[in-house]
């Protein structure tokens, strides 16, 4: 196990990769997979089509999807070379075609959930969501349909996360466990390791 934060975001680029490899090598069956980088201001779309690039050339077939009609216009827009692997939820589940490709998602939303679970159940290969937002508490919905929600979120297996904080920064990357970082005057420095992501008291406490 390796105590490094990734030094820019082609790293961590290159460390998803790794991660997602790594997970196929022993999960071969339909997976949920989460991927998340939390930067303020971090562009999505490209980070998800240097993905789709390298899994292409790894022989892992996968389209690209963005919940409304407007994002996938954008990102047709900014990569035409892949723009008839991108597509909307509803062109998707109005699809019988693609059904085996992988599906890389684009942060998805609370307000996104009730059709991105219908786009889980409709495929049969795996999804991969670039981060995404399952759960907001501020949304009005009743205790039946926050159940759903929360049991959908609980079927994601984070293969990688990173996260700046205002003392430290916490990563995830598959099959590693969680590892928390202090920054110091110097850079960051390994802490401490977690089997399940810290909650933020238990993050404080450790800085």
């Amino acid at each position: 196990m390796t105590n490094k934060l990734p030094s820019d975001l082609l790293e961590a680029e290159s460390n998803i990769f790794e991660s997602i490899q790594s997970y196929f090598l022993i999960n071969a069956e339909k997976s949920f997979l989460s991927i998340s980088l939390r930067f303020e201001g971090l562009r999505i779309n490209p980070i998800i089509f240097r993905l789709s690039n390298k899994l292409n050339k790894s022989k892992y077939d996968n389209i690209l999807l963005w919940a409304d009609a407007g994002g996938a216009a954008l990102a047709k827009r900014d990569n035409p070379e892949l723009a008839n692997k991108i597509f909307t939820f509803k062109e998707f589940l109005n699809s019988s075609e693609l059904l085996n490709s992988i599906l890389l998602v684009c942060s998805p939303q609370p307000y996104d959930i009730d059709m991105f679970e219908k786009v889980c159940s409709h495929t049969n290969s795996t999804v991969i969501m670039i981060n995404g937002k399952l759960e907001d508490p501020i949304v009005g919905i009743g205790s039946v349909g926050r159940e759903m929600r929360k049991r959908f979120a609980e079927k994601w297996n984070v293969v990688y996360f990173v996260q700046p904080l205002s003392l430290g920064a916490l990563l995830k990357k598959f099959p590693n466990d969680w590892q928390l970082f202090k920054l110091n005057p110097n850079g960051y420095s390994f802490v401490k390791s977690f089997d399940k992501r810290p909650d933020d008291e238990t993050i404080i406490l450790s800085l």
